[in-house]
C-alpha cells in the first residue's frame, strides 16, 4: 500500500495561490465593510469585557435551559403588540385614571380616613355594611316612589304638628307634664288607672241616674205647688213609692257610710 506525500513547498504555494485570488475578487467596497464590522466587533468585544457581561452568561446559559428566556422573548413581543395597540385617546384615560387615583389616595391620607379602617372592618365582619346598603336602596326606592303631591303632604302634616306642639308649649302642656309626674310619683296616677276602667263600667248607672234627676226636676217644676200642712205630709208618708224612695235612700246612706269606713 503506498502513501501519498505532499510537499510543504506545495502546501504554501497553494495557500498562497488561494490568498492571492481572494484579494483579487475583494473589492474596495468589500474591503471597507469588512474592516468596518470587524472594526465594530472589537468595539463590542471591549464593552463586553469592560460591563462585565461575563458575569452573566452562566445565568443567561441556565435561562435558556430553563425556557425562560424563551419566555421573555415572548413577553416582549406582547408588551410590543400592546404599545402598537395603545391609542393615544387610551393613553389619555389611563393617564386620567392614575391621576384621579393618586388624588384619591392623597384625599384619603390627609383626611385621616385610614383610622375609619377598622371600623369598615367590623362593619363587613357583623353585615352592618351590608344592612347600611340595604337602607340607602330602600330610602333610594321611597324617594323615586314619592311624588310632588306626597311631598306636600308629608310638609302640611309636619307642620301642624309643629303648630300643635308651639299650641300645647303655650298652653301649659309644661304644667300638665310636671302634674302628671307628682301623680306617678304619690300613686295617683296608679290609683286612677285602676278605678277608671271600674268607673267606665258603671257610666251606664250614672247615665241613668241623671236622667232620672233631669226627670223628677223636670216633673216638679211642672207639678202645682204642694198645700202643706200634717196631712199633705201624711198622704205623702202612706204612699207606697214614698216608702219605697226612703228606704233606697237609707240604704244608699248606709253603703256610703260603710265605703267611707273602709
Amino acid at each position: 500500500m503506498s502513501t501519498i506525500t505532499q510537499d510543504p513547498g506545495d502546501t504554501g504555494l497553494e495557500l498562497q495561490r488561494v490568498a492571492e485570488a481572494a484579494r483579487d475578487s475583494l473589492t474596495d467596497e468589500m474591503v471597507a465593510r469588512i474592516a468596518g464590522t470587524a472594526s465594530d466587533a472589537v468595539d463590542l468585544i471591549d464593552q463586553f469585557n469592560r460591563s462585565g457581561l461575563a458575569k452573566a452568561i452562566p445565568a443567561l446559559a441556565q435561562m435558556v435551559n430553563n425556557g425562560d428566556l424563551d419566555r421573555l422573548v415572548q413577553l416582549a413581543r406582547v408588551y410590543a403588540s400592546t404599545e402598537d395597540s395603545v391609542t393615544d385617546e387610551m393613553v389619555g384615560r389611563v393617564s386620567d385614571a392614575i391621576g384621579g387615583g393618586l388624588s384619591l389616595l392623597d384625599q384619603v391620607n390627609r383626611s385621616g380616613l385610614e383610622r375609619a379602617l377598622p371600623v369598615l372592618s367590623r362593619m363587613v365582619a357583623d353585615g352592618d355594611l351590608e344592612r347600611l346598603a340595604q337602607l340607602a336602596r330602600v330610602y333610594s326606592s321611597a324617594e323615586d316612589s314619592i311624588t310632588d303631591e306626597m311631598i306636600g303632604r308629608i310638609a302640611e302634616t309636619v307642620s301642624e304638628g309643629l303648630s300643635l306642639l308651639d299650641r300645647l308649649s303655650r298652653g301649659g302642656a309644661g304644667r300638665f307634664v310636671e302634674m302628671m309626674e307628682r301623680m306617678q310619683s304619690s300613686g295617683s296616677l296608679e290609683r286612677i288607672a285602676t278605678v277608671l276602667p271600674r268607673l267606665l263600667d258603671r257610666m251606664e248607672g250614672v247615665e241613668r241616674l241623671l236622667h232620672a234627676a233631669d226627670a223628677v226636676a223636670t216633673k216638679a217644676a211642672a207639678a202645682p205647688p204642694e198645700s202643706g200642712g200634717l196631712g199633705g205630709l201624711w198622704s205623702m208618708a202612706r204612699d207606697p213609692e214614698t216608702q219605697t224612695a226612703m228606704r233606697f235612700m237609707l240604704n244608699l246612706s248606709k253603703e256610703l257610710r260603710s265605703s267611707h269606713k273602709r
